[in-house]
């Protein structure tokens, strides 16, 4: 759901790092719903581990992921039965959220066809980062093809907007962390030489630093309000 295939970031400290690690974390044979399933990223990590089930619009995606999942709904969120969405103990709303007309109704749907057990992971772009500021500055508010400004996008969310969304659909922050932008994608000298990972782990530091001015993308582990894990 991006304006352009969808592509892995699977660098340190990205939404799909984050996203992984944190998925990868419950107990084997946990039920997983992956909205916007892509072409697999999270389902090729956690097949054969866990129960998982997707929703994805692209049939060519959804046709890539399907190996990976016991259930693929070619389809949106808001198209999709109430039955298919229940009784889950993940639910992974990654990258998608900014595409959709109305996201604080789908996420209330969602917290409330699951468990007290659930927790919802999502992320999502961080409009407030310091480049949109300094282009607001000078006047210009350009889409492009992918990223914060991505054609594609509905919904715009600082952090704080996110967190209120969360409330008010019913859920309550358990963690946010904030991702650097992936220079990776830019160029893979940043991959591949030693000063370019070196600029990658000072942008890391930078961005922990100032979370809401230097992310690129903020990153959420909820529980539905009124429950609280260990």
């Amino acid at each position: 759901m991006t304006g352009g295939p969808y592509r892995p970031k699977p660098w340190k400290g990205s939404s799909h790092d984050l996203a992984l690690s944190c998925a990868g974390s419950f107990e084997p044979g946990s039920r997983v719903l992956d909205i916007g399933t892509a072409g697999g990223v999270l389902g090729r990590a956690l097949a054969g581990r866990y129960h998982l089930v997707g929703i994805e619009p692209d049939p060519v995606g959804a046709d890539s992921a399907a190996p990976f999942y016991e259930r693929i709904f070619v389809g949106t969120l808001e198209d999709a039965p109430d039955e298919l969405i229940s009784g889950f103990d993940l639910v992974a709303c990654c990258d998608v959220l900014e595409h959709m007309a109305d996201p604080e109704e789908q996420l209330a749907r969602l917290a409330a066809a699951q468990g007290p057990q659930a927790r919802f992971l999502v992320s999502v772009p961080n409009i407030a980062h310091l480049w949109v500021r300094l282009n607001l500055l000078v006047g210009r508010f350009d889409y492009s093809d992918r990223g914060i400004l991505d054609r594609t996008h509905l919904r715009f969310f600082t952090r704080r907007s996110l967190v209120g969304m969360l409330g008010r659909a019913g859920l309550s922050p358990i963690w946010i962390r904030p991702t650097p932008v992936p220079l990776e994608m830019l160029h893979p000298l940043f991959q591949s030489t030693g000063p370019g990972r070196m600029v990658c782990a000072l942008q890391r530091a930078m961005v922990a630093l100032l979370p809401r001015l230097l992310g690129y993308q903020h990153v959420c582990l909820a529980e539905r309000q009124g429950v609280r894990h260990g």
